[in-house]
């Protein structure tokens, strides 16, 4: 070989060997840029779904998953979103399938094009609609302890390669005690949770109306949260307040609130105070500040009409707005014993109507989105109302 042909391949080594070092220094950063990036939510579905993305960039694949450990059912899950609908789908944890295998032996996996293992078709139908060729698989064990497994699919370079497996390991060194911190917040607030629904219980032990009439507020409250994209936060905050909202009737006489005929002009002043009333129950509870106020001000109308404290517009926070229309609906199609509900078409044509008045337009918005999807949708019912008068 000549001086000239071995100096051209040494600046090609060279050139290679700087390349592979800008990769890996790129790694790098990018391993540094995902602690950041997790270090400030306590949120697990937030954190999977930033890490999902990060990592993917990281590993260079087409699609990164995070399946979660379920410590009562001891399988694995993944949990993804259709037009709003929550899918889990389960992985048992054993030798028959890659992800299990993973999580059973507590080790790294991979699987390359040509390997023909038929584990790469034993996977999740939303697995399935990737075409899985090459798969790379990473436990997430905290202290011994099986918190999930990270599972990289096609990896852009044809093959996983031990750099990439080696990444996918820094990376779940990163994630486990992250996820472990958040892990052990989602208990206490489920806890948390249980409490506040324990105590909004009590109302049920007054008048059996309220609290079946609190469940379906904070169902519809929850749907119309999701049509609004509120924050993890926000959503949990919604529905504490959607929970509490009439705690208040804890302090109105039994003679009021369990009245068979319709209130006196008198004693709908009285019932109109719950809401304060359930301020000055709960004022003191500092892990409920962000709470209080959706229950406080959700018979407020945009319009200032509404009580106790005749706020207007923007003066409402928005999840007090959306409890309104909740509990406005479900007050409508619920029968009491003085009078029928009304048919949840007509209950929601009053909602509409009174958009901007009664209620945030926004939050009608997101109601009707909501309400088009279910299957009380019937316009030709409304239609026929109204040719019927």
């Amino acid at each position: 070989m000549t001086d000239e042909s071995q100096k051209i391949k040494k600046e090609i080594n060279d050139g290679l060997d700087d390349l592979e070092k800008g990769h890996k220094l790129s790694r790098f950063e990018g391993l540094l840029k995902l602690s950041r990036l997790m270090s400030g939510s306590l949120s697990i579905r937030d954190i999977r779904k930033k890490a999902q993305s990060h990592i993917k960039k990281l590993i260079e694949c087409e699609n990164v998953l995070i399946y979660a450990f379920d410590e009562d059912d001891k399988t694995l899950s993944y949990a993804h979103f259709v037009n709003h609908d929550e899918i889990i789908e389960t992985v048992q944890i054993d030798e028959n399938t890659f992800v299990g295998s993973s999580a059973h032996f507590q080790a790294s996996l991979k699987i390359d094009e040509e390997d023909n293992d038929i584990r790469i078709k034993r996977v999740i139908e939303h697995v399935q609609a990737m075409n899985p060729r090459s798969l790379l698989v990473v436990p997430l064990v905290f202290n011994g302890e099986l918190l999930g497994v990270i599972q990289a699919i096609n990896s852009l370079n044809r093959n996983f390669n031990s750099e990439d497996v080696e990444f996918a390991e820094a990376v779940a060194v990163q994630l486990t005690p992250i996820i472990q911190n958040a892990n052990l917040y989602e208990k206490l607030h489920k806890q948390f949770i249980q409490v506040v629904e324990a105590l909004a219980d009590t109302i049920t032990k007054k008048d059996s109306y309220t609290g079946g009439h609190t469940k379906r507020v904070a169902h519809f409250a929850k749907k119309i949260g999701e049509q609004m994209s509120l924050t993890w936060d926000e959503m949990n905050d919604l529905k504490l307040s959607a929970v509490l909202h009439d705690i208040g009737k804890i302090g109105i006489e039994d003679k009021i609130l369990k009245k068979s005929a319709a209130l006196t002009d008198e004693e709908f002043l009285i019932m109109r105070d719950h809401p304060r009333l359930g301020y000055e129950i709960l004022k003191n509870v500092d892990s409920l500040s962000r709470v209080i106020d959706g229950m406080r001000y959700h018979h407020e109308r945009p319009d200032g009409k509404g009580y106790p404290y005749g706020l207007k517009g923007d003066e409402i926070p928005t999840i007090a707005m959306i409890i309104s229309v909740a509990d406005t609906f479900d007050a409508m199609i619920s029968t009491r014993p003085y009078r029928k509900g009304l048919p949840p078409m007509i209950a929601y044509q009053e909602i509409i109507d009174h958009s901007g008045t009664q209620f945030s337009e926004d939050v009608v918005t997101a109601f009707e989105n909501w309400f088009k999807s279910t299957k009380m949708y019937a316009p030709n019912r409304l239609d026929s109302k109204k040719k019927a008068s």
